[in-house]
C-alpha cells in the first residue's frame, strides 16, 4: 500500500521529492478503468490471528512469501484496521481517481525494482505502465517473491547506484 501514496507524493509535492522508489509496488493502470475492485487486500474474515495462522502453510503459493512471514505480522488485530482501509481507500485509488494520477506528468527520476515472480504486485502490470513514467531505472529479478528474497545485495547497490546518480 505505500506504492499509491508515494506517486500521490511525489505528483502533488515534486519540490519536497529528489525521487520515487517503487519496491514491488502496486502499479498504475493505462486507462480510466470502467469497473474495478472496490476492495483490494484480504478478506476481512483473514484478518485475524487464527485465521493467519491457519492459511500460514499456504503464503508461499498463495503470496509468495515464507510462512514464518505470518509471525512477523502478528498480532494481526493491531494491523486490521489498516489493511481495511488500505483495501477500501488506498489500493483503489489510482483506479478510482484515474485522472488524479497523471503519471507521465512526474518530475523527480523514479526507481522500480520488482520481481517477476511476484503474486502479490503483478509484474504484468509494472511491464503495462512502465511507458508511463519518465525518466524510470527499471530493475528486476527473475524470482524472489513479493519481498524479493535473495535479491538484497543487488538491491542494495541498485539503490546506492540510484541515489548517487541523481544527487
Amino acid at each position: 500500500a505505500g506504492g499509491t501514496p508515494a506517486i500521490r507524493f511525489a505528483l502533488d509535492y515534486p519540490d519536497r521529492v529528489k525521487g520515487l522508489v517503487l519496491y514491488c509496488s502496486a502499479m498504475p493502470v493505462n486507462e480510466k478503468p470502467d469497473k474495478y475492485l472496490e476492495y483490494q487486500a484480504p478478506p476481512e474474515p483473514l484478518l485475524s490471528n487464527y485465521a493467519m495462522y491457519l492459511i500460514s502453510p499456504l503464503m508461499p503459493l498463495v503470496m509468495g512469501m515464507p510462512a514464518s512471514t505470518v509471525k512477523d505480522i502478528m498480532p494481526i488485530a493491531e494491523r486490521k484496521e489498516g489493511v481495511v482501509i488500505d483495501g477500501k481507500v488506498t489500493n483503489p485509488d489510482m483506479e478510482r481517481n484515474f485522472d488524479e494520477y497523471p503519471i507521465e506528468e512526474l518530475k523527480v527520476p523514479t526507481l522500480i525494482v520488482h520481481s517477476e515472480d511476484d503474486n502479490v504486485a503483478s509484474f504484468k502490470k509494472v511491464e503495462a505502465a512502465k511507458h508511463r513514467f519518465p525518466n524510470l531505472t527499471l530493475v528486476t529479478f527473475p524470482d524472489g517473491g513479493h519481498m524479493m528474497k535473495g535479491h538484497s545485495e543487488e538491491i542494495d547497490q541498485t539503490l546506492d547506484d540510484f541515489i548517487n546518480k541523481y544527487h
